[in-house]
């Protein structure tokens, strides 16, 4: 669990969403067991973006500036498509013991060692989806690729979890699979030769157009 109390305020009252965007304030909820309603809360652009650059979507993160302080995991952010700056966050209330579900973020060590080989960790899955009591589940999972084959692949079950999680995916879904930096390398100059093909045959004006005079 973060050991930072992150700032809120209730909602202010007939205050629409863009004008506190306008203001530098992010709107937010927070819903859970514990709240019979959703209850509206805002948040400062610049303490939002520091809460969500120092914590994961299984972060316990613990909220001030209520009644009491309330501890609450980022269930979902909305982005501006532009500017990728949060335009709304869905904060959900939870009790450490509390069993939830979130997806955890799989991370890759070791891949220097396939470098030196000449070789690619090409993933096909970026995440797991775990249950289990919210201040036992893990921040991230690490998948060590470092003594993996050429075409060796890795599925689910090759991830350990700490006891007590239960991981949702199928056993058998592949992680992903070692190929050779060759190909991928291939693959990329052919992509690049015909895009540029397709961009010289779409300035070649066809036979029966005729040049204004």
């Amino acid at each position: 669990m973060s050991n930072t109390v992150y700032q809120i305020e209730r909602r202010r009252d007939g205050v629409k969403a863009k004008k506190l965007r306008r203001e530098g304030v992010v709107p937010a909820v927070i819903y859970g067991k514990s709240y019979k309603d959703s209850l509206p809360v805002e948040i400062t652009l610049q303490e939002a973006n520091k809460l969500l650059k120092e914590n994961t979507q299984t972060s316990i993160i613990k909220l001030e500036g209520l009644d009491e302080t309330v501890n609450v995991i980022v269930k979902e952010v909305q982005r501006n498509g532009a500017t990728f700056l949060p335009e709304h966050i869905d904060f959900q209330s939870i009790s450490l013991r509390e069993i939830i579900t979130v997806n955890v973020p799989i991370h890759i060590i070791g891949e220097e060692k396939l470098q030196y080989d000449q070789l690619i960790f090409q993933p096909n899955l970026q995440q797991l989806e775990l249950k289990g009591p919210a201040e036992d589940l893990p921040e991230r999972l690490e998948l060590d690729v470092t003594d993996l084959e050429f075409e060796e692949k890795v599925f689910v079950n090759a991830i350990k979890v700490p006891e007590g999680i239960e991981v949702l995916n199928e056993e058998d879904e592949l992680i992903g699979v070692v190929i050779s930096a060759t190909s991928v390398t291939e693959e990329d100059e052919a992509a690049d030769a015909a895009e540029a093909e397709s961009e010289e045959s779409a300035e070649v004006p066809l036979v029966d157009e005729k040049e204004e005079k």
